[in-house]
């Protein structure tokens, strides 16, 4: 929980670590004050493809311990000084505390048995303490929170963070008299205005499956992923699954003879053979002949032929699919976005401020 806003005077230099899909950005902060003026080093690292599943959860930590150890290397650090760090990470995970937390699924293509039910802080430590690293882990955030703070310390009227891309989530700042939970007599203070972040973590919306407009396809993509019922709305609207949506559906038209005259390929028939990338070449084909699809169909997807009716049917799947997507995202900003005008939320705060700014990534 995150009490208050950022003035763009806090001081002092950080570490941050931040794990997503396959990529591991270290970075160092030194916040200078003064109106928001900060220095960033960063670093990214790749993690090898054998090393996103295994039997010991263990073997991956090592690895992002050994590179946030290369990265001192880089920056240099003092004598006699903890560095503490935020770690923003892309698994699901229980939180019952800033600076503690238990791993409910992997997700983004890692499989490790024993990694779930980890309390990743304090396993991170431990491996860092091995590796004699002078550093404390104090916070485990997420990519919406950190967008949300990062650009609030420059832009004192943010009060809303999205990220979408790979994944998605939204984090924005709320009332503390608003939050049910805290309403206990003990923490509350007379004429309280102060404001905590709240983070949705709407990736998850539509996961009971009462709330969202499930089809068969996004029902069979969930059922194959490597995190059933998690995640679902990230399924419906992001790039990590828009392309395996299109891909079923293809497939579902190949076996009723509707498309490619019923034959399939090697590439259509393996899991995310359709990469997401591929929907942006059909949907913006606007060719007569529409080309540039036929070489997504024909030079990608190796099948032999296609004629302008199957170009057709794929450029319009992808369209509808992206379409939904966008809709599905933009509804959901839109809801909250309403939510804070109706409370008051960065809309008319004593800053002066008669808009509410957000970054969306």
């Amino acid at each position: 929980m995150c009490l208050g806003y950022p003035t763009g005077q806090e001081k002092g230099t950080y570490l941050a670590l931040e794990i997503i899909g396959m990529d591991i950005y270290a970075c160092q902060v030194k916040l200078k004050g003064e109106g928001g003026k900060l220095a960033i080093n960063q670093y990214q690292y790749k993690i090898p493809q054998d090393l996103m599943s295994g039997d010991d959860f263990v073997v991956l930590i090592d690895y992002v311990v050994e590179c946030v150890s290369d990265f001192l290397g880089r920056v240099g650090t003092q004598d006699l000084f903890v560095y503490p760090m935020a770690c923003s990470l892309c698994f699901a995970i229980k939180q019952t505390a800033l600076n503690n937390g238990r791993i409910l699924s992997l997700g983004h293509g890692f499989s490790y048995p024993n990694g779930v039910g980890v309390d990743i802080v304090q396993l991170m430590h431990e491996r860092m303490q091995i590796k004699g690293l002078p550093i404390k882990v104090v916070a485990i955030t997420n990519d919406a929170v950190c967008v949300l703070l990062a650009h609030a310390y420059q832009h004192s009227s943010t009060r809303l963070g999205i990220i979408h891309s790979l994944g998605t989530n939204c984090a924005y700042y709320e009332a503390v008299s608003n939050v049910a939970k805290l309403q206990d007599p003990s923490f509350q203070q007379p004429n309280d205005r102060r404001s905590m972040i709240i983070n949705t973590e709407w990736c998850n919306f539509g996961s009971s499956r009462r709330t969202l407009p499930c089809t068969w396809f996004d029902r069979k993509l969930d059922r194959e992923s490597i995190n059933p019922q998690y995640h679902v709305f990230e399924k419906m609207t992001t790039g990590i699954a828009l392309g395996e949506l299109v891909r079923n559906i293809l497939i579902y038209l190949v076996d009723r003879d509707v498309l490619f005259g019923g034959e399939s390929s090697e590439t259509l028939n393996r899991q995310h053979g359709f990469d997401t990338s591929y929907m942006y070449v059909c949907e913006a084909d606007d060719s007569d002949d529409l080309e540039d699809t036929r070489i997504v169909i024909e030079d990608m997807l190796n099948l032999s032929r296609s004629t302008l009716g199957d170009r057709e049917i794929v450029r319009r799947v992808c369209q509808l699919v992206g379409m939904r997507a966008s809709t599905l995202v933009g509804a959901a900003i839109a809801a909250l976005v309403k939510h804070m005008v109706e409370h008051g939320i960065g809309f008319s705060d004593e800053d002066g401020y008669s808009i509410c700014k957000f970054l969306c990534l």
